[in-house]
């Protein structure tokens, strides 16, 4: 008789927490299903490190193959104001999902752990100019208490492209082909020109792996360095004509967020481009 063994996985592991200061950050998400810690905290930072290295001990999820509940918090873990994880956790369906992969999640594992929760403010700010995106990005990055939602990096600069690999063997290792593709992006352009992340990729039939790579970088710096490169999406603009931008904010409120804006351009005598 065969015996099924369910590995568990550290849902935190691979972090530091005794290497500088960490921060985890919870925002809610609308849910058929409310949770009364949702209720009480539609926000929270907890940054204590002992709690912090509890919670690294504790959160060990088998692997779940359903994705069927809508979730109540996405997790952020920032080192500094770096963003290390995203998780997303659905306190009444027990589990939590990092990526495309989903692990047992005991609600106790997050509730147990609220007396040390701080309530913080969040905000979504949107924006339908490009010339908005870059100073508002670069005055709140020189705000300690604010935590981007999602890498702030792309929109220092004016847009992005598709850069293609193709046809890579099945049993590559991503993690050496995405610093193989960041040393190329280094080759072709200036230092500071170019941030690049992966962005998907796919298994064909014959079992060739196909990547997709995001490149950021300014549209003439795009005309002038990435003529060699195997672009597969040409440059594009952050906000396309007729569309928006959003950006979550965690840390400041509207009224905030404009003042920060707004002294950073007096400060660098920067044209008063103001997101809605």
């Amino acid at each position: 008789m065969h015996t099924l063994i369910l590995l568990t996985y550290a849902l935190l592991g691979g972090l530091n927490f005794d290497e500088g200061e960490w921060t985890l950050v919870g925002v809610s998400l609308p849910n058929y299903d409310p949770h009364p810690l949702t209720r009480q905290f539609p926000a929270f930072r907890l940054d204590d490190k002992a709690t912090l290295k509890t919670l690294q001990t504790l959160w060990q999820g088998r692997p779940v193959y359903e994705d069927y509940c809508d979730y109540h918090y996405v997790l952020k873990l920032y080192q500094g104001r770096q963003l290390k994880k995203t998780l997303k956790v659905n306190l009444r369906c027990s589990y939590i999902t990092e990526g495309v992969f989903s692990y047992t999640f005991s609600p106790e594992w997050l509730t147990q752990f609220q007396a040390s929760f701080k309530p913080v403010l969040w905000s979504r700010v949107w924006f339908q100019k490009n010339e908005s995106l870059r100073p508002a990005v670069s005055a709140l990055l020189e705000a300690p208490e604010v935590f981007f939602y999602e890498e702030p990096e792309p929109y220092l600069y004016g847009g992005r492209f598709i850069l293609a690999v193709d046809s890579v063997p099945w049993y590559a290792n991503r993690d050496s082909l995405y610093q193989a593709v960041q040393a190329q992006i280094a080759a072709a352009f200036p230092p500071n020109k170019a941030y690049v992340r992966p962005y998907f990729f796919f298994l064909d039939d014959r079992f060739f792996l196909h990547f997709r790579f995001e490149v950021f970088c300014n549209y003439e710096d795009f005309q002038r360095y990435a003529t060699r490169l195997p672009v597969s999406v040409r440059w594009q603009p952050h906000i396309q004509p007729g569309e928006a931008k959003r950006l979550i904010l965690i840390g400041v409120n509207r009224e905030k967020f404009f003042t920060y804006v707004r002294a950073w351009q007096a400060r660098h005598g920067a044209k008063p481009e103001m997101p809605d």
